[in-house]
């Protein structure tokens, strides 16, 4: 006999949409290395639909989604960070975890910087983003 009771997963739902943010930064981050090197299918593709204007705003579109993903990533780790140097419980990824107590409370500001890290990463992609020669807007 079927039984239509829903099976309860025991993956949080945060844990796998960070699971999917961390691979569509990968994936994301690969596609734009091979789109600004002009030799992608996706180049010719866009040209030939909408002229090189075109391909400059599906670049900044692809540039944006990454950096808005990574900068999103890097401010959860950073909050992370703060509730671990607090001694709280902190949420990583969905899942609530206590810090072992002989981990000293100062050992979040590592994730801090990390975060801060990412988050300038971020900023650096737009910038980077600006230098390339077919790309500039300032």
């Amino acid at each position: 006999m079927i039984t239509l009771m829903p099976h309860k997963s025991r993956v949080p739902g945060a844990l796998v949409v960070w699971g999917l943010g961390l691979i569509a930064v990968a994936v994301i981050g690969g596609s734009l290395v091979m789109d600004l090197s002009g030799q992608s299918t996706a180049d010719g593709y866009v040209v030939a639909r909408w002229s090189m204007e075109g391909l400059r705003i599906y670049l900044w579109l692809e540039g944006g989604l990454l950096t808005a993903i990574v900068a999103t990533l890097g401010g959860h780790i950073i909050s992370v960070g703060f509730v671990v140097a607090r001694g709280r419980p902190a949420h990583l990824f969905g899942i609530p975890r206590p810090v072992h107590p002989r981990v000293p409370r100062q050992a979040g500001y590592i994730f801090v910087v990390f975060g801060s890290a990412l988050v300038a990463l971020s900023l650096t992609m737009l910038v980077l983003l600006n230098a390339c020669r077919y790309m500039r807007l300032v």
